[in-house]
């Protein structure tokens, strides 16, 4: 494959990918980010404590 197939096969897979996060917003299927962070907080602590 070329550096430019390349690219472009690149460029369509963020575009698909934009599309779908742009469609996912517009039909509310979103999670405040605090929630999110205060989730993913959370887990990372428990797995460090494991660690320990």
């Amino acid at each position: 494959m070329t550096v430019t197939a390349d690219l472009e096969k690149r460029l369509a897979a963020l575009d698909a990918a934009l599309a779908k996060g742009i469609s996912d917003a517009d039909a509310g299927r979103v999670k405040p980010g605090d929630e999110v962070l205060d989730r993913l907080e959370a887990k990372y602590k428990a797995m460090a404590e494991r660690t320990k």
